[in-house]
């Protein structure tokens, strides 16, 4: 099958699961009244039920936009980490950059870092986590290109900031305060608004246009840091450039959604074996194929055990953690 094919199947696919996803939940809907619904949305007309209007366009519209936005996010950066990293294993949180907006979003809860904002201060305090996680990391890599340093350099950074946000939800003496930390940590998707959907537009357009612009490098990354240099390339300028914009979209995810796993980490392999390795149809196809997954994964998160809503974090694991097992088996098992 040729590959704009499969994206363009992909993204009629997209286009169906976004569907879906807003008919069906805890209250299913019409798909006539949906429609009928989008129609006075986008036609800026007065709506036949205001009340299902404001359930399909204030509720269900953002989330599932915001949970395709992520998805395409979280994909694309398990791509850059990756070729950059030169690990098929590594994911978009490999740089420390979760557990840095973890502490960050638990100190806010735990202890009012940034209370003095008006609104959207766990949001703004997981931001800064996110961006001190990643400063450490480059610091701390120095002038290295090393991927394998890189790596460690993460991991190392990780492992503080989860010890951090593990101390700060310990040390709460408020139980509600606790528990909604932890929550937060295994990732939600409810409350979404369309002030996190333009956030989580920007992270991914910006992904997208570097992507587009560095295609040809990050082709050349695929066979070698040290084909890379001797062929021009400055590794250690791109390093920067894709670790700094990664981080910031990824951060944006976490701070709207808390820590949403295995999204990035499965869909590039799926992705590989159905399109190839080159640049420019897998990171488009891995934008589309994480949206829909991360969009499904939310509508069973909070359908499936209704009126109580899963964590997607749980249910991506849940979904993710098999079909991993089930890649990495095969892999094996054809060497």
């Amino acid at each position: 099958m040729k590959k704009s094919a499969i994206c363009f199947g992909l993204f009629l696919l997209a286009c169906v699961t976004a569907f879906l996803a807003l008919f069906w939940g805890t209250v299913t809907l019409e798909p006539g009244a949906v429609w009928g619904s989008l129609w006075a949305f986008v036609a800026r007309c007065e709506p036949a039920d205001k009340n299902l209007y404001n359930l399909v366009t204030q509720v269900r519209l953002p989330r599932v936009c915001l949970t395709m936005l992520a998805g395409a996010v979280l994909s694309v950066v398990g791509i850059l980490m990756q070729t950059l990293t030169g690990n098929p294993l590594a994911e978009p949180y490999v740089l420390g950059v979760s557990s840095g907006a973890s502490a960050g979003a638990a100190g806010t809860i735990v202890f009012r870092w940034f209370g003095f904002l008006p609104a959207g201060h766990v949001v703004f305090s997981a931001f800064v986590g996110s961006f001190v996680a990643i400063a450490l990391v480059v610091a701390l890599q120095g002038k290295s290109t090393s991927p394998i340093r890189l790596v460690l350099t993460g991991m190392g950074v990780s492992a503080f900031f989860q010890a951090a946000t593990t101390f700060i939800i310990y040390c709460s003496s408020n139980e509600a305060q606790a528990r909604s930390a932890q929550y937060w940590l295994t990732g939600s998707f409810s409350g979404s608004n369309w002030g996190d959907v333009r956030m989580a537009l920007v992270a991914l357009a910006a992904l997208l246009v570097l992507c587009r612009l560095v295609e040809k490098e990050l082709d050349l990354l695929l066979l070698g840091q040290d084909v890379a240099a001797q062929s021009g390339m400055n590794v250690r300028l791109m390093q920067l450039i894709l670790i700094v914009i990664s981080a910031g979209a990824v951060s944006v995810v976490v701070a709207v959604a808390g820590l949403v796993g295995f999204v990035g980490l499965i869909i590039p392999h799926i992705m590989r074996r159905m399109v190839d390795s080159a640049h420019r149809y897998l990171v488009l196809s891995s934008a589309l194929a994480g949206g829909c997954f991360l969009t499904l994964a939310d509508t069973v998160a909070r359908t499936a055990f209704a009126p109580q809503e899963m964590p997607i974090g749980v249910m991506t694991a849940f979904i993710g953690a098999p079909v991993f097992i089930l890649m990495i088996r095969r892999v094996y098992h054809a060497h």
